[in-house]
């Protein structure tokens, strides 16, 4: 049997047979099944693992993630400004089935269903993503400042 071709159903059970194999030498653990994952507990819930009780947050990586999410964001900008383009009909053809391209791809380029709307979308979604992770910056931030400041209470209070 060619590898890449399939002649009927034994070669289809065969080649999925030896897809799991393969799956099962590569990734040796139990693979869980759909109805074996648990659901998702709500926004914010996920379980964190923190190294010895405590998650460490570098101000640097978030100022290079945020600058990295700005550089995308600035791509997504361009993208949307050359969809515009993409408003102006296509030329149809004369063929049978040019009328129904027509339909298909006519709203390709529409501000409010076509590409135009998901690049928006898009862009909505890494701006509250920015927001996101500039407010827990300013929060840890503040958190940061706050403690330093009790800290220095404390010492000075006990004549450290």
């Amino acid at each position: 049997m060619d590898a890449h071709r399939l002649r009927d159903k034994a070669d289809a059970r065969r080649l999925l047979q030896e897809a799991h194999r393969e799956a099962a030498r590569h990734h040796p653990g139990k693979v869980l099944k759909a109805d074996e994952v648990r659901e998702p507990s709500g926004a914010g819930t996920a379980e964190l693992v923190g190294d010895g009780g405590r998650i460490e947050l570098d101000p640097g990586e978030i100022a290079a993630a945020d600058a990295e999410l700005r550089r995308r964001s600035d791509e997504l900008s361009q993208l949307l400004a050359q969809a515009q383009d993409l408003e102006a009909p296509l030329r149809d053809g004369t063929g049978p089935v040019s009328g129904h391209l027509r339909k298909a791809f006519g709203q390709r380029g529409s501000a409010d269903t076509g590409v135009q709307a998901v690049l928006r979308s898009y862009l909505d979604e890494l701006g509250a993503l920015r927001d996101a992770i500039r407010q827990a910056a300013a929060g840890h931030a503040e958190n940061d400042a706050n403690a330093k400041d009790i800290m220095a209470t404390l010492n000075g209070e006990l004549g450290e």
